[in-house]
Formats: structure tokens, sequence, C-alpha cells
């Protein structure tokens, strides 16, 4: 979530880069990100980063007609869930010069099959699903891990739900505060 992550949106703006997002869920932008729609960020931006959750509605979200909407033929980023991107849209844009390059840190299907072409590809680097290791991130994880279980243990939601729908459908004694 945008809004859990604005020292992010701070970090990247240090190298004088523009930060746009399209987030359904927004409504409003949080601290120094422009909230866009989803085909002016593909056509706007030099770099694609994907984070959200694998669902019905993001299955294949980046495909061919995204590939063909990508103006700047950025770096596609995704961090995320595999299947969230359309493997075989990639590879096609990969190949056709669509996009410049992909940094993976997940695939459609994982382990991957020896014979993807995405593992002999030059302008892709794949990381085996822990690019965000740290030291600051496992610290991060930590404090957030400890500050949810005192929201769940005071009686509040923890601040990281994803399946915001079920709040006040439970049969738990969580109230929304």
């Amino acid at each position: 979530m945008w809004k859990d992550r604005p020292g992010s949106c701070k970090k990247i703006s240090g190298f004088g880069v523009k930060v746009i997002a399209f987030d359904p869920y927004l409504e409003k932008s949080p601290g120094g990100i422009e909230l866009k729609d989803l085909n002016t960020v593909l056509k706007e931006s030099d770099f694609v980063s994907i984070h959200c959750p694998l669902n019905d509605s993001t299955r294949h979200l980046i495909g061919e007609q995204a590939f063909k909407k990508m103006e700047k033929k950025p770096l596609l980023i995704n961090t995320s869930r595999g299947p969230i991107v359309d493997e075989k849209a990639l590879i096609q844009a990969l190949k056709e010069g669509l996009i410049s390059g992909a940094g993976l840190d997940v695939l459609e299907k994982e382990p991957p099959d020896p014979l993807n072409p995405l593992l002999k590809m030059e302008n892709v680097i794949l990381t085996p699903h822990v690019s965000f290791y740290s030291v600051e991130s496992i610290s991060q994880l930590k404090r957030s891990t400890a500050k949810n279980v005192v929201d769940v243990l005071t009686g509040r939601w923890p601040r990281s739900v994803v399946n915001r729908e079920v709040m006040g459908k439970t049969r738990a004694s969580i109230s929304i505060s």
C-alpha cells in the first residue's frame, strides 16, 4: 500500500524522479505520489514497478495491451506476484523492444522451466523472490509485525489487512477504529 510507504517515494525522489502511480483503492494521493489512471502510468513511465496483490482483477494485468501502451520503453520491475504479468506477452515485448528490460523477483511458474526464454535474455535480471532482503527491511518487517499484533490484541484491525471486505463481517471481536 502506498500510504504505508511514503519513505520509498522520498528516497527515489532524491534522484530527481517524479513518482506517479495507479491504485484503484486510493481516493487521494499520499505524500509525493501523483495518482493517475493505469493507461497514463503505462504511457508516461520510464520504470513500471508492480506492487499489488494477485487476484482476479490483477491476473495478467500487464499483458500484450499494456506493453503496447508503454511509449517510453520502460524497465518493468515485478516484485509482487508472477501471474500479474503475462509471461508470454512479456517475452514478446522484450523481443520486440516494447520495453527495455525486466527485473523480476517472481515468475508465473516457479520454479521456472529451464527452457524459459527469460532465463537466457540479456535484458532480464532474475532474483529468487528475495529482493526485499536487507538488514533494514528485516527490522521493518519485525516492527510492522509487532504493531499488527499490538493492534489485534488491543481490539483494532491490523494496518495490513488485504481483504478489507471482511471487516465487520467476522465473528472476531475486533472493532474498527
